[in-house]
């Protein structure tokens, strides 16, 4: 009988540092028998790709904004690369999509690879992260694993030889439409975040009610930005901020996405305290800047939420009668086609402002432990470390992605669906 998870590992490429010396790049990926696959590069402890099926199991679609080649990550920024980041403080996105020194053949940090040991489905990634002070060095271990049930577990761990502290998260960018449906699928979202402050722009710590979209109760993204545009409210396009989560995080979900025309229903938990989230809001404009809203669609699925005390699904009894073989991942080059021809590289078509939602785990910027909500601080003020001329303590971090199905409605929940309001 086969198993029911597999991992596999593959040479993605090579890498050569100025000295001419090379180191391979190895692509890990797991597949469920319930049509989740996961790929992981050794280097940056990236990842690159994640699929999951829609409602009809019949398909899978990338629902990451990834790679395909190593060339093409070796380019992107690294503030939107799937890279497990080194941070002290807040998140900082002022890139664009493309590195300004990414030039072909350019020589590459070989301490950018990290070292890989395979238990079962289980991988384990580690590296010394050395800093320019002599003799001070951070420690890392990513662990990642992947559930029959498609569950990924990801384990973070960071302990320095100096009185600093590293936390270390990856910066997920998901559209559960695929990859490439582009701003239109953003916007056929519900999302929901078990939140109720958030940090704007200006570093200003707010109540989740002051939001354009108070998040705290699910909303459907596109009804959401359509009634603030309508409204005339100020920035009625734009979803981000830096979300406090609240208590009751520790034991629900932290986010939770829902794309109406696929079925794909996602779950984010951790014991990270902060969530960054926004629509790309950062990035360039695409070719088709002006997105249609679709307000029916909104209050009729919305109320999907509602009915989700099983979300996560045991989908292994669903799919006990599926094979590897039968899973097909959606291809759609073409549909993204147009919008890429007008970017100098083609694969920068995936890193535009709406095409997917950016999801980044976020440590408070002290080790304060008992506060979940502290008062952010200005970009110019140096952080406090209360661990000052103590002994280090490691960081760790949790994160585990839950994927299940959320199926359309019946007949009778669309004939008691509220008409849109024009």
């Amino acid at each position: 009988m086969a198993s029911a998870v597999t991992l596999t590992a593959e040479d993605f490429g090579t890498l050569t540092n100025g000295q001419g010396r090379s180191v391979s790049v190895q692509k890990f990926t797991w597949q469920t028998v319930a049509g989740l696959k996961l790929s992981v590069l050794n280097l940056d402890a990236a990842i690159i790709e994640l699929c999951a099926p829609d409602r009809t199991w019949t398909s899978s679609a990338n629902v990451l904004l990834g790679v395909e080649r190593l060339e093409e990550y070796l380019q992107l920024d690294p503030t939107l690369i799937c890279a497990a980041h080194f941070e002290k403080g807040w998140p900082l996105l002022a890139g664009n999509g493309v590195r300004s020194d990414a030039l072909g053949g350019q020589p590459v940090d070989l301490n950018r690879v990290w070292h890989s040991f395979v238990d079962d489905t289980r991988l384990h990634l580690s590296l010394v992260r050395k800093s320019l002070a002599k003799h001070q060095s951070t420690y890392a271990t990513v662990t990642i694993s992947v559930e029959p049930s498609n569950v990924v577990r990801i384990q973070y761990q960071t302990c320095g030889t100096n009185d600093e502290m590293f936390r270390l998260a990856h910066r997920f960018l998901f559209n559960l439409g695929g990859c490439n449906a582009g701003a239109q699928a953003t916007f056929e979202h519900v999302v929901q975040l078990n939140a109720d402050s958030y940090v704007d722009e200006n570093r200003n710590l707010r109540t989740a009610a002051e939001n354009l979209a108070d998040l705290r109760i699910a909303q459907h993204l596109g009804l959401s930005l359509y009634k603030a545009r309508n409204q005339g409210l100020e920035r009625a396009e734009s979803i981000q901020g830096i979300y406090g989560l609240n208590n009751t995080a520790e034991d629900g979900f932290a986010m939770r996405l829902i794309h109406t025309g696929s079925g794909r229903a996602m779950e984010l938990y951790c014991n990270f305290p902060w969530l960054h989230l926004s629509i790309l809001d950062h990035l360039p404009a695409g070719k088709d800047a002006i997105v249609p809203f679709y307000p029916r669609e909104g209050i009729q699925r919305v109320s999907l939420v509602y009915d989700l005390q099983e979300l996560i699904l045991s989908v292994v009894g669903g799919t006990e009668l599926a094979s590897t073989d039968d899973v097909q991942q959606d291809n759609n080059a073409d549909v993204n086609h147009d919008r890429q021809q007008h970017h100098s590289t083609a694969y920068l078509g995936k890193y535009v402002k709406h095409d997917g939602f950016l999801i980044h785990p976020l440590a408070c910027p002290s080790r304060s432990t008992g506060n979940h909500n502290p008062t952010p601080v200005s970009p110019d003020t140096q952080l406090p470390n209360p661990c000052r001329g103590q002994t280090p303590m490691p960081f760790i971090g949790h994160v585990t992605l839950k994927f299940g199905i959320c199926k359309p409605l019946t007949a009778e929940e669309n004939a008691q669906s509220p008409p849109a309001s024009n």
